[in-house]
């Protein structure tokens, strides 16, 4: 399995815990907000396992957990199970979160006896926008999230993707989730789009407790 970086600790990450992160290359999205643009199309470093798990071995006393993101950790699909299960015979006790957009469900239905924190990026309702997934495909992995015992939905409000007139439809969604992490769209340097007011997020954030009965984390 492909590699691409690792930050070593961070409380940000794993909500409560002091984690590591691993970065795996590549994602099938093209959003025009991503934080980890680096890693859409190339990779700056690349590490092999053995590296990394070397390095958290060495380190357990250190950490409480490990997060997987990227890029899309499940475009990996037959190489993020395994890779798991040698982090949890190398690195034992160690809580496993996975990040991911959201495109491959049946993957994630795999998952659920691998991990114990699954977080999942809601953006929009219209997901041609940035890729050849379908809403529906979002639906099924959203229903999936909703079962692991601990997860979170994360929502950019990026006013291209996330239009007002659709808070409604994209709180429903969300019913029946335990936690959603909204967070302000910040502008990208070299790009035009506004974000919203910081009164919008307020507005957005009061649907969503509403109707999907959530508990929500406000990031500005």
């Amino acid at each position: 399995m492909l590699i691409a970086g690792f930050q070593k600790t961070s409380f940000v990450d794993y909500p409560g815990q002091l984690c590591a992160v691993v970065f795996t290359p590549y994602c099938n999205f093209d959003c025009a907000y991503c934080e980890n643009e680096t890693l859409k199309r190339r990779v700056i470093e690349e590490l092999s396992e053995e590296t990394v798990i070397d390095y958290l071995d060495r380190r357990r006393a250190l950490i409480d957990a490990i997060v997987i993101t990227g890029g899309e950790p499940t475009l990996r699909t037959g190489e993020l199970i395994p890779f798991i299960g040698r982090l949890r015979e190398r690195v034992p006790g160690k809580l496993v979160k996975l990040d991911t957009n959201g495109w491959n469900p049946s993957l994630l239905a795999c998952l659920m006896e691998c991990v114990d924190f699954v977080a999942m990026d809601l953006k929009s309702l219209d997901y041609s926008l940035f890729s050849g997934v379908s809403i529906e495909t979002i639906r099924q992995s959203l229903d999936l999230v909703k079962a692991f015992r601990e997860h979170e939905i994360r929502i950019t409000l990026y006013p291209p993707y996330i239009k007002r007139e659709d808070f409604v439809e994209l709180a429903e969604l969300c019913t029946g989730a335990s936690r959603i992490a909204l967070q302000q769209y910040r502008r990208i340097e070299g790009k035009d789009q506004e974000p919203y007011q910081s009164g919008v997020l307020e507005e957005f954030s009061g649907v969503l407790s509403r109707i999907s009965g959530a508990k929500i984390v406000l990031r500005e």
